[in-house]
């Protein structure tokens, strides 16, 4: 039978050097263009029929006939060995009653560079030319991540249909390759980037990108291997994500789209007009729409809308829009503007811009809700300097009378006023051209430097200390409290503080001065250093140098009397009778009066010398 198929071959040669073959599926009849395979029986590929003969240049071994052929490339999943078992029929599905001959290539790193010239007799792991309708091929110790190449032939030149089904072995063959891949479509805004993301929540060792050079053809995007990349022009782009042993776990292709952005002007002219709507009180209508053909300047208006905002926040967002129809709030506003390209559809590609409205009547005044006036402790007198209440409007232009709690300030006549005493305020305002007149008004509060006591008010020798401030002052009392310099702070207690001498600073928030005092907190150090180093020498009880007549006992560990030290002393430098004490712990008894309720009181204790 392999004798009538050599001759038949011989034959079939003559013809195809002298007659074109039709191909059912000429795209994958040479090596470059393999496409991809698995072991999976949801799978079923087109053969090649007609009078294809395969290209020169590979070691085909056994066939000695490469007619109309097909070919594929697989991907190792899993570690192991893997028998694929190859069918041909005439009928999708159908029972294999087509001749069918392979040869497998491999291993290799990818599928596409072994065709140019690994495809030797070295590379070959199984091949067969059987006259029969099912044909298995056999891998051997494949490793995850590997590429093999296979050539399938079709010797009948009939066409149908090839199956290639996984039926033996523990590797797997890689199906990815053939599911769909993930698909985005994405728009961007011209004159930016797009971030395409493959990420995945699984371990990835690198990713490949690629990008459609216009015709459908992909080309590798060298030098990119993370799972994202940026982009700024219109085109797809795929990428494929591979996990630590190189197999391909996830495709992905990005539908990329960047859409024209507009262009806003900054030279858009203010819209002003004098007021003559209803009562001069620098308010008036404006018909926003006026603005719409300057403000596109060209630009097509069936491709760009044009809406407007109070602030620049607003236009950002798109929302809330002004009406067409808008009654400025104030004498001047800065409208904002926003071209929106509305044939976009996730992308928002915009611009915005701002022009000025204005009614041009009455002058433009704003003073601060409240100033305040600092006086001292007792709220009798102003301390300087004193608060300016200022228009920040020129006396060329303008005129002014100054008023306060309704009554004439005499000779004050400036854009500008220091205040000497508290109360509520007003500025009558005259344009000097027009004999417009508009007011504003101010409160003008007192505030003093903070008068303070503070008071440590947990027990000595407690295991935490805390010291509590009062302040109070004249006018407004808002301050800030501060522990030995350290940083404001709102709260007027200070938690966990050390033992020793603390000042205690207090300011007025409003700048109108600060107050200070210092205070003992009384405890005992766990341990001291006589090294004569400088630091921890010697040992003492801090807090306890205003109680002179304080008592403190030292002891060894067994209870045996060292030494009485003076509160006002140094302390203890670790000696004994011209001798250095060991490192050990030693106790001390203490005899003092207890601050916070003036009670005579002991408190016992021990502490460590560290030598």
């Amino acid at each position: 039978m392999l004798f009538l198929k050599n001759i038949l071959l011989t034959i079939l040669v003559c013809i195809a050097l002298v007659q074109f073959g039709f191909s059912q599926n000429p795209d994958i009849t040479t090596c470059i263009n393999a496409q991809p395979i698995c072991g999976s029986t949801q799978f079923i590929y087109p053969n090649t029929s007609g009078l294809n003969l395969a290209e020169t240049g590979p070691n085909y071994g056994c066939l000695r006939a490469q007619r109309n052929p097909s070919w594929y490339y697989f991907q190792i999943a899993n570690n192991g060995d893997l028998q694929f078992q190859i069918e041909q029929s005439t009928s999708q599905g159908g029972s294999p009653d087509l001749d069918v001959d392979f040869i497998v290539y491999g291993p290799f790193n990818d599928p596409k560079s072994p065709c140019i010239s690994d495809l030797t007799s070295n590379n070959t792991v199984d091949c067969s030319y059987a006259n029969d309708f099912v044909e298995f091929a056999d891998i051997q110790n494949a490793f995850a991540g590997e590429y093999y190449l296979l050539l399938i032939t079709n010797f009948s030149g009939d066409a149908g249909y090839i199956s290639v089904t996984q039926t033996a072995g523990s590797a797997t063959s890689n199906c990815v390759f053939l599911n769909d891949p993930i698909s985005k479509n994405l728009e961007a805004c011209s004159g930016g980037t797009l971030t395409l993301d493959a990420s995945s929540n699984q371990a990835i060792r690198y990713y490949r990108w690629y990008e459609d050079d216009g015709s459908g053809n992909f080309s590798i995007i060298n030098g990119v291997y993370g799972s994202e990349y940026d982009v700024s022009n219109t085109k797809i782009y795929k990428s494929e994500a591979y996990d630590v042993d190189g197999v391909l776990i996830e495709r992905y292709e990005f539908n990329v789209v960047f859409q024209q952005t507009p262009l806003a002007s900054s030279n858009i002219n203010d819209y002003l007009f004098c007021d003559t709507f209803n009562e001069n009180d620098g308010l008036g209508e404006f018909n926003l729409r006026n603005k719409d053909v300057e403000i596109l300047n060209g630009q097509d208006p069936s491709v760009f809308s044009v809406s407007y905002y109070n602030n620049s926040t607003d236009a950002n967002l798109g929302f809330p829009q002004l009406p067409d129809t808008y009654y400025n709030q104030h004498t001047n506003e800065n409208i904002y503007f926003r071209i929106d390209n509305i044939l976009t559809g996730d992308a928002s590609c915009f611009d915005i811009g701002s022009f000025n409205i204005g009614v041009r009547l009455l002058p433009n005044i704003e003073l601060e809700d409240e100033y305040i006036l600092c006086v001292d402790t007792n709220g009798t007198e102003e301390i300087e300097p004193l608060p300016l209440i200022d228009t920040k409007l020129s006396t060329n232009q303008y005129g002014f009378s100054w008023y306060l709690n309704s009554t004439t300030l005499l000779n004050e006549n400036e854009s500008y006023l220091f205040p000497k005493e508290a109360g509520d305020y007003l500025v009558e305002i005259t344009d000097l051209v027009t004999g417009c007149v508009n007011t504003a008004s101010t409160i003008v509060n007192i505030s003093s430097p903070p008068i303070i006591n503070v008071t440590v008010t947990t027990l000595a020798f407690a295991d935490t200390h805390k010291i509590e401030v009062s302040a109070t002052g004249q006018g407004y009392q808002e301050f800030l409290y501060s522990l030995d310099g350290g940083s404001w702070q709102e709260s007027n207690v200070f938690n966990d503080v050390t033992f020793g001498k603390h000042k205690i600073e207090v300011k007025d928030t409003y700048g109108c001065g600060f107050s200070s005092d210092e205070v003992m907190v009384i405890d005992y150090p766990s341990y001291f250093t006589p090294n004569g180093d400088g630091i921890n020498d010697n040992w003492n009880i801090a807090g306890l140098s205003e109680q002179l007549q304080a008592k403190i006992y030292l002891f060894n560990r067994y209870g045996k009397f060292l030494k009485q030290i003076n509160p006002g002393s140094v302390g203890w430098d670790g000696n004994f009778n011209g001798n250095l004490m060991e490192t050990n712990d030693y106790w001390f008894t203490v005899e003092y009066i207890e601050p916070s309720n003036g009670s005579l009181s002991t408190f016992k204790a021990h502490f460590a010398l560290k030598r």
